[in-house]
């Protein structure tokens, strides 16, 4: 499962710059919002409770987000099951969502299989989820801000 994890979340790191390439103006946005799976990686393959809670937190947050409060994952896979290849930029959210997906079912799993666990650990994934939201929104203000409307509804915006 650690490696699983890895590879899932280094092929969201590659859709963020694949993406990133075709729109100029996330290119910052993207660098930061990989962060979260990059470190996800690292701390799952060391073992560590807290890697599993943040690739869970994070896949699951952007799988949310992507599907619930906007068409882009759904329109990626009407592309695909069309055979319409004519916008990649939309095509792309179909690695990304099973990127992202299997980043959360595999980190999952993988905290599943760990020798100790505790109730405590509930309060680390509540945590990781409550920090991947804040981070999230803070780098949207920051480098897109014209994106911030996906949280409004979700998280205490003005």
């Amino acid at each position: 499962m650690r490696r699983s994890a890895a590879v899932c979340a280094a092929a969201f790191i590659v859709v963020l710059a694949v993406s990133a390439t075709w729109d100029r103006s996330i290119r910052v946005l993207h660098v930061f919002e990989a962060l979260p799976y990059l470190l996800a990686a690292i701390l799952v393959l060391r073992r560590r409770k807290f890697g599993f809670a943040l690739g869970f937190a994070a896949g699951a947050f952007w799988l949310f987000t992507a599907t619930c409060r906007t068409s882009f994952v759904r329109n990626g896979f009407v592309r695909l099951a069309h055979g319409d290849w004519s916008r990649p930029d939309l095509l792309i959210a179909v690695p990304a969502a099973l990127a992202a997906g299997g980043l959360a079912l595999v980190c999952a799993i993988g905290y599943a299989c760990l020798p100790r666990k505790s109730w405590g650990d509930v309060l680390l994934f509540a945590g990781a989820l409550v920090l991947v939201a804040i981070f999230f929104v803070a780098i949207f203000a920051a480098f897109a801000p014209r994106y911030l409307a996906l949280f409004r509804g979700i998280l205490p915006l003005p």
